[in-house]
């Protein structure tokens, strides 16, 4: 039987609500554990769910999972049941890309060189055996 709001059920629910998400009986005795058994989380969670304190849902998967929102009723002693969550603002868009595919490419210009830093374009060198000034190989 449920012994009613305890020092325990306060402390899964502040846990919940500052996590945020849907929280199943299995994940949070795997969390909470050794503290707390398995039938001490279904029988806290079941009693915050009878106060209105948690939310719940049936999923395929996960079974029966707990969540406070903001429908939910905060804990005597508690200033609200979202006070902690941040309003969501929705999905941010990515930032929009240049299309590289179209339109011409335009290399970003050399940045200025220090003072003498091209003079080795003056010397002359042995290309295929013959002495050539540099020349760029675009040319």
């Amino acid at each position: 039987m449920a012994k009613g709001l305890t020092l325990d059920c306060a402390a899964l629910w502040a846990f919940i609500r500052k996590d945020g998400g849907w929280w199943s009986v299995l994940r949070l005795t795997s969390h909470w554990s050794p503290t707390y058994s398995l039938a001490e989380v279904e029988e806290c969670l079941a009693t915050l769910h009878k106060g209105g304190f948690l939310e719940c849902q049936t999923l395929h998967r996960a079974g029966t999972v707990y969540a406070v929102t903001p429908m939910c009723l905060p804990l005597p002693g508690a200033t609200s049941a979202t006070s902690t969550h941040h309003a969501d603002t929705g999905p941010t868009a990515a930032p929009t890309r240049l299309d590289a595919m179209r339109g011409a490419y335009v290399p970003p210009s050399m940045p200025a060189a220090r003072q003498g830093a091209l003079d080795h374009t003056n010397c002359p060198s042995l290309m295929q055996g013959k002495r050539n000034a540099y020349r760029s190989t675009a040319a």
